[in-house]
């Protein structure tokens, strides 16, 4: 077994972007020889995973995620540094390297409409050159965790949004791989079918010591699978540990939530405001002053129906990337 399941050196991919003019004439001139702007979308990125880890790999749009995805996946080529993956150049693309990964966007189905999920199964059995035995064990107990061995045999396009990420879920670890890489998986899943690919997931990694590095806007998806956290802002990365870790160095604090009242007036918020609107607003005080600034408020008359919230692991990490942006 390979030391690093995944390993980044100085990972960097330049994209040249053709530039429009604003005039009519400078639009005429790019056509015969455009003008080029050359954007970072990933900035010399070093880290490693361990095999069997479940990393979620966080950032804003535009972060350089999916660019990095694509490059640990061998489907674009870095413009310096380099990556292994399960101990290969992704940029090789050999057989070998293929089978050892696999790859699951929730914003491209990798399914085909006219075929039922157990064809393209079959097909994918075929594909990775697996017994037949071994692999419908396989897939007749992923099915079953997944809540879909009834949905087998039903044309791929008769099935719901939910019940067909469940299928590309199966497709994806079906043929055993060593790391799978996950890019917006449960994007316009209902509440059920995530929690059934989470459950999954953990269940898949525990048993089958499966490396996850995953990307997601859903915070509870990387809240309930992920233990490690790799935070990118602008092609950079800002946050690089364990999930744990970020919770505790803002476990000191609490957000205090309270209704305006009429006499209200922010000079008197002593907190940090981290939310406000024209009848609410959030406050972040640590956790000693709560008491205190909750009996200021009132005293003051400043509003009413005050609440008390822990932070959550989204709000951490909005809060790194306002303060990352207030840097820039």
């Amino acid at each position: 077994m390979v030391e690093n399941a995944i390993e980044v050196h100085d990972l960097s991919k330049k994209y040249a972007v053709a530039t429009r003019g604003e005039t009519w004439h400078a639009i005429a001139k790019n056509i015969f020889k455009p003008e080029r702007t050359v954007v970072n979308a990933v900035k010399s990125l070093n880290f490693n995973i361990k095999p069997g880890e479940k990393v979620g790999f966080i950032g804003q749009n535009g972060a350089g995620k999916t660019t990095t995805i694509k490059m640990l996946t061998g489907t674009l080529f870095p413009s310096s540094g380099y990556c292994r993956v399960n101990g290969f150049d992704p940029t090789k693309r050999t057989n070998d390297f293929k089978k050892s990964i696999s790859v699951v966007m929730g914003n491209r189905s990798q399914l085909f409409p006219d075929l039922t999920p157990r064809d393209y199964l079959k097909l994918l059995q075929s594909m990775y050159d697996i017994s037949e035995t071994s692999f419908q064990e396989t897939v007749n107990n992923l099915a079953r965790i997944l809540n879909v061995a009834e949905k087998l045999d039903t044309q791929t396009r008769k099935l719901s949004l939910g019940e067909r990420m469940k299928i590309e879920f199966l497709a994806g670890v079906a043929t055993r791989p060593k790391v799978l890489f996950l890019d917006e998986p449960t994007i316009g899943l209902d509440v059920l079918a995530k929690r059934d690919i989470r459950k999954f997931l953990l269940q898949f990694n525990k048993e089958e010591k499966l490396t996850v590095f995953l990307t997601s806007h859903d915070m509870e998806d990387i809240a309930t699978i992920c233990d490690r956290l790799i935070i990118v802002n602008h092609g950079e990365i800002m946050w690089n540990g364990q999930k744990q870790d970020l919770l505790d160095k803002f476990s000191s604090n609490k957000y205090i939530t309270f209704d305006k009242s009429e006499s209200f007036a922010e000079k008197n918020i002593e907190g940090k405001i981290i939310n406000q609107d024209d009848l609410t607003i959030t406050i972040k005080v640590p956790n000693e002053e709560v008491d205190d600034m909750i009996a200021f408020l009132a005293k003051n008359k400043q509003g009413s129906n005050y609440q008390i919230n822990e932070l959550k692991l989204e709000d951490i990490i909005l809060e790194l990337f306002a303060e990352e942006n207030q840097k820039c």
